[in-house]
């Protein structure tokens, strides 16, 4: 479970810093700071629908947080898709409204893996309070080793590769995760070959 944990949080922050460095790259400095936000208001909501929900922190927890790391890993690869393929220009947002229509479309699509890894980091915590500080310590370690490798990821992959590689990482937090279920182990174990050929 706990290896599980870390490389969620490892997939969370490399995809952050991966972020901000496309952000700063393709809409100017400023918009690194976008990441930062996004991560906030992600970690913050997954956080408040854990308390108006408390019983996803009750049942199947294992099984919840293998789907919720197979979710990341795929909602990381998805949002930059869909980032991708919209003509957001921060530039021209002075003259033409649109574009704010095109920000907040933007802004929703990056939200949602920080929301499904906040809840993937959340909910152990609220399912097992004896285990705070072993699940707090993975996360932290997770945490730690998720900034170092978007360093390397975006040296040697670059922006996109290393969005894969951060997807690749959750894939792998989920297939830990996954051990009582065959089919959610079938499914991460789809993820990595895929992830990995790309």
């Amino acid at each position: 479970n706990l290896l599980g944990i870390a490389l969620v949080s490892a997939a969370a922050l490399a995809f952050e810093i991966t972020l901000t460095r496309l952000f700063a790259i393709a809409q100017g400095y400023h918009f690194g700071f976008l990441a930062i936000s996004l991560a906030l208001l992600g970690f913050g909501a997954s956080g408040t629908a854990l308390a108006l929900r408390p019983a996803l922190a009750r049942g199947e927890v294992r099984l919840r947080l293998a789907r919720l790391a197979a979710l990341v890993s795929l909602s990381l690869v998805a949002s930059y898709l869909v980032v991708n393929y919209l003509p957001f220009d921060s530039y021209r947002v002075a003259w033409e409204p649109v574009q704010l229509l095109y920000l907040l479309l933007y802004y929703l699509a990056l939200v949602v893996p920080f929301f499904l890894s906040g809840l993937a980091l959340g909910l152990p915590l609220a399912a097992w309070p004896t285990q705070t500080a072993r699940v707090y310590a993975a996360n932290l370690v997770g945490s730690g080793v998720g900034c170092l490798a978007a360093l390397g990821a975006l040296t040697i992959f670059g922006g996109p590769g290393a969005v894969i590689f951060a997807a690749l990482l959750a894939a792998c937090g989920a297939l830990a995760l996954s051990i009582a279920s065959p089919f959610l182990r079938g499914a991460s174990l789809a993820l990595i070959v895929v992830w990995g050929a790309l």
